[in-house]
């Protein structure tokens, strides 16, 4: 009798085990996931500065950049530069890598438009939290982190920034590094907005400057549709007013000539054939952060802005992932 009511008590205990498991599956069930916010911005980077957007797991994103010459330059000169068609002020090649949805690396080589040029650099991005559809995570916050390294000849002038000198400073001296962080906001399903708070370090700088440079970037998309829209960024330099030459908002004071002024960029975007174009107005000659954000002395009230163009295009590098694009946009679900 005793062994009766163990094996009764064993199967009752059994039965309420299976009834909990099966209580659980149908919580998990009704658990609904969370919808993450997409396409905050079009690419991984709103016209110069990076954006929260992500280059998927094994995808590669192809960029190619360039900025001209001054469009309204004094003296007549964008008459004989085709308003600035003939001189290239920077030219760069972008290659980013997604290792994971969440993180990924890439190289890139820039022409470079400050007193450092030949600019080859690898950064990495990490995405920390993604803003869902119901604000319960309200923004996507994005790490991002570039090293740059200089392959000027040395100059025999002691006064240039290129004059490196022998042994491992040689070395140092060309390098250059960026730290980011982006925080978005996808407001509505037209409007983004970023603040991309920036530290710069530069391993030597001009005699009147800081190693160190903070910026503070304020970014913004409003988009027509699916394919195409505004997009908008401002650097504010974030140091006391005069390091390096630098003034607060410059051009709105009416200071003319002056040493530094803030970088403003205003662009149009869109999307064809698996294409995006970005054509842009900016009064910055450089793509690289540590490159266009410190020594940028280009004022748009004397005309000195410039148009940029950019293409990318992204490329699966994994065969099951199919192809990108093939039509419609990039914003369409996929099924």
């Amino acid at each position: 009798m005793k062994n009766l009511y163990l094996l009764m008590m064993a199967l009752w205990g059994m039965q309420a085990l299976a009834q909990d498991d099966v209580m659980a599956d149908l919580l998990q069930a009704q658990k609904p996931e969370k919808e993450y916010a997409k396409y905050t911005f079009k690419t991984t980077r709103v016209i110069n500065g990076q954006s929260v957007e992500m280059v998927p797991k094994y995808s590669m994103e192809f960029r190619i950049s360039h900025r001209f010459g001054d469009m309204a330059a004094s003296n007549n000169d964008h008459i004989h530069s085709m308003f600035g068609f003939d001189q290239a002020a920077d030219i760069g090649f972008i290659f980013d890598f997604g290792v994971t949805d969440n993180l990924s690396l890439g190289v890139a080589r820039m022409k470079g438009s400050g007193p450092l040029r030949e600019l080859w650099n690898a950064n990495i991005k990490y995405r920390v939290l993604q803003q869902t559809k119901d604000f319960k995570y309200p923004m996507t916050i994005v790490l991002y982190g570039n090293t740059s390294i200089s392959s000027m000849r040395r100059s025999t002038d002691p006064a240039a920034l290129n004059y490196f000198p022998k042994g491992y400073k040689a070395f140092s001296h060309r390098l250059s590094y960026t730290l980011q962080a982006l925080l978005a906001v996808k407001a509505t399903d037209w409007l983004s907005v970023q603040l991309t708070p920036t530290f710069i370090w530069r391993n030597v700088v001009p005699a009147n400057d800081k190693n160190y440079f903070f910026a503070l970037g304020i970014s913004a998309r409003a988009k027509f549709n699916k394919r195409a829209g505004i997009i908008f960024e401002y650097f504010l330099p974030l140091q006391k007013d005069g390091i390096g030459g630098r003034n607060y908002f410059a051009m709105v004071r009416g200071f003319k000539n002056a040493p530094y002024y803030p970088s403003l960029h205003i662009g149009f975007e869109f999307e064809t054939g698996g294409h995006v174009f970005h054509i842009n107005l900016t009064n910055s000659r450089g793509l690289l952060e540590q490159d266009y954000l410190p020594y940028n002395n280009a004022n748009w009230a004397q005309g000195a802005f410039r148009l940029g163009f950019t293409i990318s295009r992204m490329f699966p590098l994994d065969r099951k992932m199919g192809k990108y694009w093939k039509k419609g946009s990039v914003e369409d679900e996929k099924k």
